[in-house]
Parts: C-alpha cells; sequence; structure tokens
C-alpha cells in the first residue's frame, strides 16, 4: 500500500482528482435520499471532498477520511469554515479508530476495490463493527465488467496492477459474499458511467446491518 499511497498524493499534489470531482456525485444524492436527518456518517476514501462538504451541508455529521495526507491536508484547509466534518487519515489495512456502533451510515465510493480479498474481508468487519444495528453501508466499486478488467499484471483473482495502480473488481457475486450473514441488501445494481474522464463499469449497493 505504500506505493499506492504515493500514487494518491502525487495525484492530489497536482490537483489532478480535483478537476473531476468539484462537484456531489449522483451516488451522493442516492444515498442522502434514504437517510435519516442529522446521521452520523464515516466516508472511507474521502477524495477530494466533494461529497464529504455534501452531506455536511445536508446537516449530517461526517468524518470523511483517506489514505492520502496531501488529500486530507488540503481539505482541512479548503473546509475549515464548514460545520459537523473532520477530516481524518485512515488507512483501511488498519483496525478503524472508532467505536463498535460508532456511525449510522458508512459511505465508500471508489474506494474499497484496491485490497486483496483477505483484507476486504477484514474492511468489512470493521465496518460492520462500527455501524449501528440497522446502519447504512453504501459503496459503489469498479466490476469485472470494467475495460481495465485483465489487464496488468494479476496479483490473485479479479485483483491487478495496471500501470502501478492496482484495483481489484467486483461481481455481484463477490458482493454477497462479502454481505453475506452481516447485511441486508436493500439495492444491488451493475452499470456503466464515466468516472475522472474514463468509461468505467460498477456495481453499486445500499445495504443494511443486519
Amino acid at each position: 500500500m505504500h506505493d499506492q499511497k504515493k500514487l494518491w498524493n502525487n495525484a492530489h499534489s497536482k490537483d489532478s482528482i480535483h478537476h473531476y470531482s468539484s462537484q456531489q456525485t449522483s451516488f451522493f444524492v442516492e444515498v442522502e435520499s434514504v437517510l435519516s436527518s442529522n446521521s452520523r456518517i464515516l466516508e472511507l476514501g474521502c477524495g477530494v471532498g466533494n461529497d464529504s462538504i455534501a452531506f455536511s451541508n445536508a446537516g449530517h455529521e461526517i468524518i470523511a477520511t483517506d489514505l492520502s495526507e496531501v488529500a486530507i491536508e488540503k481539505n482541512r484547509d479548503r473546509f475549515k469554515d464548514s460545520p459537523h466534518i473532520k477530516f481524518k487519515i485512515l488507512d483501511m489495512n488498519d483496525p478503524f479508530p472508532f467505536e463498535h456502533g460508532e456511525f449510522d451510515v458508512v459511505y465508500a465510493r471508489l474506494s474499497l476495490h484496491y485490497f486483496t480479498d483477505v483484507t476486504t474481508r477484514k474492511i468489512f468487519s470493521e465496518i460492520y463493527r462500527v455501524l449501528k444495528p440497522g446502519g447504512y453501508l453504501c459503496f459503489i466499486c469498479k466490476s469485472t465488467s470494467d475495460p481495465l478488467y485483465g489487464k496488468g499484471t494479476e496479483i490473485e483473482r479479479d485483483m491487478y496492477n495496471h500501470e502501478g495502480h492496482i484495483r481489484h473488481f467486483f461481481s455481484e457475486e463477490y458482493v454477497r459474499s462479502l454481505m453475506d450473514g452481516g447485511f441486508e441488501i436493500d439495492k444491488m445494481e451493475s452499470g456503466e458511467e464515466m468516472f475522472y474522464g474514463n468509461d468505467s463499469a460498477y456495481v453499486k449497493v445500499i445495504a443494511r446491518k443486519i
């Protein structure tokens, strides 16, 4: 993950992501429509904070996290006068520094598809731990139908290193295996969308902790 941190720090230093992420996303709009008012939200992989600030402006309390120290420092400066929002550095390889049942929502847009199967399952266990009973897990990941699927060096099943960028592509079957026994899936959808200027395929999930 050290090389991936360097990759993202470099991208945020050059502001190359901000060009594509200046507005709230359609996934934010979809998720916010199902949330109770004043929800406490943990965002995993906040990037430039476009959805983070949208949740804050909607009246939710949000802890927005990212692996990149550069992204977090820029967000802290950019949104220093915004209420209900805190930015924290978080490496999802490590146990989450939060209490059991602390959050109403865990939100992860394009941030959970960078880990091996073993680590991904640990992350989902941590997500389950920090969610309240009935709390929402909302995420979107690259799918096995993505144009980049199969390109580069295979790390393990459905996971590749393409030009230094590691991606673990999710299928609906794989998602169900991650959620089995802990979550009830309200919605799972596969489709296509432009991500950061590129044609992409995704699997999108809104689920609740059992």
